[in-house]
């Protein structure tokens, strides 16, 4: 059976330079057990291969339900968050698929001469793999697509491409974000690598000039990132797609996980019978991004503490870059700090 026509199979991969795109079938327990559906999800003995480019063209249009979204700024949560989703019966989740991420990187650029496939090439194959990952695999009924906090600037086009989709916003207040990212090298490299779009996106809101990414240490990097991020939600919560999207704060739902549940199942059409089940998932002992571990709210909570007194001299050098940014410009620092969801 084609890939185009079997739900087993998952767009894995875009090359852009060769245009073409790997097909790889994926049964529900690998779905559900990948954390990241990149190189690390791969088998020795997984079957697939590659399809060119235009084959994506069979997914170009339809009537078929759109998956929803969770977008995030990053270790805070989305992964977890995501598990829960998968507490409803029917729903599969499918974790930073990563063709997503190869468009995020062309977004930018897409208008280029340098560009490898055109703004409306790059567009529609955003739009024809979004629809390919709607394809639920059986028994499962929809899709829940946990988007890469880097793909964050794709919420709007996706969004507005597509009618029945649906988007949870996922951040959480600057202090644990910065003892989160200063706790882990690798999250604060994340953090780095992201940080040139997401000054790119204050420099497009108008709240960019003057800022120089070489100027800016490792700790204010950070700190430019989450307000970039916070911005970024804020405008998209209240503009004209603001209705189908929901806000929610990471804390707020390890605070209160039964409200912020069914919050987030009424944003997404789910059955609110459904929350004690997500509740009571055991994703919440175990670390999500590796099942076999465990850890609680009690070990996040000790880990962020522990972080605090460690780098509290990087932290107060985040907030103060944060307190002096939002100063000059009032208007950003309403949207940014109001923009706290519970």
């Amino acid at each position: 059976m084609s890939p185009l026509t079997d739900p087993s199979f998952l767009p894995f991969k875009l090359d852009p330079v060769g245009r073409r795109v790997l097909w790889l079938r994926l049964d529900a327990a690998r779905r559900r057990e990948a954390a990241f559906l990149d190189e690390r999800a791969i088998g020795a003995d997984d079957a697939g291969g590659w399809l060119p480019l235009e084959a994506l063209d069979a997914f170009a249009a339809g009537d078929a339900p759109s998956a929803d979204g969770v977008f995030h700024i990053g270790h805070c949560g989305s992964t977890l968050l995501s598990r829960l989703l998968e507490a409803w019966p029917g729903v599969q989740a499918l974790r930073e698929p990563l063709p997503l991420r190869t468009v995020a990187e062309a977004w930018p650029t897409r208008h280029g001469a340098l560009a490898r496939l055109s703004a409306d090439e790059l567009d529609g194959a955003l739009q024809a793999l979004w629809r390919a990952w709607s394809r639920p695999l059986p028994p499962a009924t929809r899709t829940v697509i946990k988007a890469t906090s880097s793909c964050n600037a794709l919420a709007a086009p996706l969004l507005d491409a597509q009618p029945g989709m649906r988007a949870v916003l996922l951040d959480v207040a600057l202090r644990p974000y910065l003892a989160a990212l200063l706790k882990s090298p690798a999250a604060t490299l994340d953090a780095a690598v992201a940080a040139p779009e997401r000054l790119a996106s204050l420099m497009d809101a108008g709240v960019g000039d003057g800022l120089r990414l070489h100027a800016l240490s490792l700790p204010q990097q950070c700190a430019m990132g989450w307000v970039a991020e916070r911005l970024r939600f804020a405008r998209l919560a209240t503009g004209a797609l603001g209705d189908r999207m929901l806000r929610v704060d990471f804390d707020a739902l390890l605070d209160s996980p039964r409200d912020v549940l069914a919050r987030v199942a009424s944003h997404l059409s789910l059955p609110v019978d459904g929350v004690d089940a997500a509740v009571a998932a055991p994703a919440w002992g175990r670390y999500a991004k590796a099942q076999d571990h465990g850890y609680g709210r009690d070990d996040r909570a000790h880990d962020l503490a522990l972080s605090l007194q460690r780098h509290a001299p990087q932290v107060e050098e985040g907030e103060r870059w944060v307190a002096e940014f939002l100063a000059r410009h009032p208007d950003v620092a309403a949207a940014v700090l109001d923009g706290d969801a519970g």
